[in-house]
């Protein structure tokens, strides 16, 4: 089954504009084929970004798996696709930290000194159920500085470095997602296009984040602006002696900030990871 959604006129991408927002889902049953999916702008601008912006994505019921996504090009651009679909490996043929299908930021992956996965000291969990319009669902996890809590305020949320990202997503689809991180301070944001929160018309969803397994917090459904964020916060103490056995424990902090800490030596470096991130829906902006 293929799902395609449009979404058009956010109030939230210029409220100077006053846009009215606006989504549409499309479900077609194919059978066992080849496919072309192309995405037609009559005035040749695309969906962004003069007069709102909006997006189109194109989703693999069965697997959650996104075919296509975009909204910057002109008059059209497609996709051919196999079905059954079958996701390809992760590829970011300009080397700038965005996967080119899914349109994602790829997350770091933690190696040993001889370039071998490391044990994973500081795993994030995202835990995602989406509602019946997956498509205005997106989110960021981002740096957050030692001393400051990132420029969130009222009507912007936080600026950090985007270090993993995912969205949009299928309708009435449970995705469950983890990365390791490096330590640090984390801020977790999450979009909903309708501002409503996973809440749609017939069903009703939830996130729930994780720190290491460890449940610490749970949101997306009393939600009145466009975003909510969590702040996050993993640390690996380096002993400066003999390796100990690492004693973990999950720390509920004021103000919805939790933090991680354990005890053991710390070896790092970075590259590209070839771990997915799930993103699967999409979305159309209009005058």
């Amino acid at each position: 089954m293929l799902h395609v959604f449009y979404c058009r006129k956010s109030p939230y991408y210029d409220p100077k504009q006053g846009y009215v927002e606006a989504s549409e889902t499309h479900i077609i049953c194919l059978p066992k084929g080849k496919y072309t999916y192309t995405m037609i702008d009559k005035n040749n601008d695309g969906m962004c970004c003069g007069n709102g912006e909006g997006r189109y994505a194109v989703t693999y019921q069965e697997t959650g798996e996104i075919i296509t996504r975009g909204s910057k090009f002109e008059h059209f651009e497609s996709t051919t696709f196999q079905i059954p679909f079958v996701a390809p490996q992760l590829k970011d043929s300009d080397g700038d930290g965005i996967e080119d299908r899914t349109k994602n930021v790829i997350p770091p992956m933690i190696l040993t000194e001889n370039g071998l996965p490391d044990k994973c000291e500081n795993e994030f969990g995202l835990l995602l159920k989406t509602d019946d319009y997956g498509v205005e669902t997106t989110w960021e996890l981002r740096e957050r500085s030692a001393t400051a809590y990132g420029r969130s305020s009222r009507s912007q949320p936080s600026d950090g470095k985007v270090v993993a990202s995912g969205g949009p997503y299928t309708s009435d689809f449970t995705y469950d997602i983890s990365y390791c991180l490096y330590p640090g301070k984390y801020t977790f944001v999450f979009y909903d296009w309708q501002c409503d929160g996973l809440v749609g018309k017939e069903l009703t969803g939830y996130y729930t984040l994780k720190i290491n397994g460890e449940e610490v917090h749970k949101g997306g459904t009393t939600m009145d602006k466009y975003w909510e964020e969590v702040n996050l916060e993993f640390k690996k103490e380096v002993e400066p002696v003999e390796t100990v056995e690492p004693v973990e424990t999950v720390t509920i902090k004021a103000g919805a900030e939790y933090s991680y800490e354990s005890s053991g030596q710390m070896r790092m470096s970075s590259m590209l990871a070839s771990t997915m991130a799930v993103v699967v829906a999409a979305m159309f902006t209009y005058n």
